[in-house]
């Protein structure tokens, strides 16, 4: 597949995923306890004066309107334009400003040093060139500027878990639904990160994208939360790894 047949196969994926995606634990927040928490994650290494927060790949921007609760100024991306229609929905419910537009996370419309902080969650698996946007990131960072990214490894490949997860995906074909973007094998084939990251392979890939002071904290707990909001039929196989990295342009 090119390039463009990539981006279009995967703009059409969430396309699609945008009108089930935040009734699906793990991607809209479902509870106070859970956005506390990940308020707490998010500021912890940031200083108190507003800063400008970049969102990119937004989905329907849950940390971007995180950000922009916490008085930050926000400005979220996603390749997805129904993706961003919802997080519109969801900014002007909650009368929260923020920059919403459609872009590429590999090839961002910003000028160098433009940003306080980059954020992303979930994102990289779904890239066909996670090296090139690591450096698009650092790249409209401020010097000294913070980035942050969510990630985990969403598919073990040992037989145990893959047998857990077929049992869960077809239980749930039964008893629930999905909120459907799923890739197909030839688009996987394209994905690096398919799969997830390991949090060694993150942090050499970060330095290598020229980050430095870059540390790591586990989010198992958040995923706890998460889990207790599922039906029992989604519960069969976890992720084991979760965790949000920090690191310093």
């Amino acid at each position: 597949m090119i390039d463009l047949e990539i981006k279009d196969t995967i703009r059409k994926s969430w396309d699609q995923s945008s009108v089930l995606y935040d009734s699906c634990p793990g991607h809209g927040i479902g509870t106070g306890e859970e956005k506390v928490a990940w308020k707490q994650e998010l500021n912890r290494d940031l200083p108190d004066s507003p800063r400008r927060v970049l969102d990119v790949g937004s989905g329907t921007g849950a940390m971007g309107l995180l950000f922009a609760e916490m008085g930050h100024q926000v400005t979220a991306v996603d390749i997805s334009e129904a993706m961003i229609a919802k997080a519109r929905e969801k900014a002007y419910a909650q009368k929260l400003t923020i920059e919403l537009m459609v872009g590429d996370a590999e090839h961002l419309p910003f000028c160098d040093g433009y940003f306080d902080v980059v954020v992303n969650r979930h994102l990289l698996w779904t890239l066909p060139h996670p090296d090139i946007a690591l450096k698009e990131w650092h790249r409209v960072l401020k010097n000294g500027g913070v980035v942050l990214i969510i990630e985990g490894i969403w598919k073990d490949r040992s037989f145990t878990i893959r047998a857990k997860r077929i049992l869960s995906d077809g239980l749930t074909r039964i008893f629930g639904h999905t909120h459907g973007g799923h890739y197909d094998k030839k688009l996987r084939s394209q994905l690096p990160y398919d799969g997830g990251v390991p949090k060694e392979t993150m942090v050499s890939d970060l330095e290598h994208a020229g980050f430095t002071r870059i540390w790591v904290r586990d989010l198992r707990y958040i995923r706890e939360m998460q889990k207790a909001q599922q039906p029992w039929y989604q519960r069969f196989a976890p992720a084991k790894t979760y965790y949000i990295l920090a690191a310093t342009k």
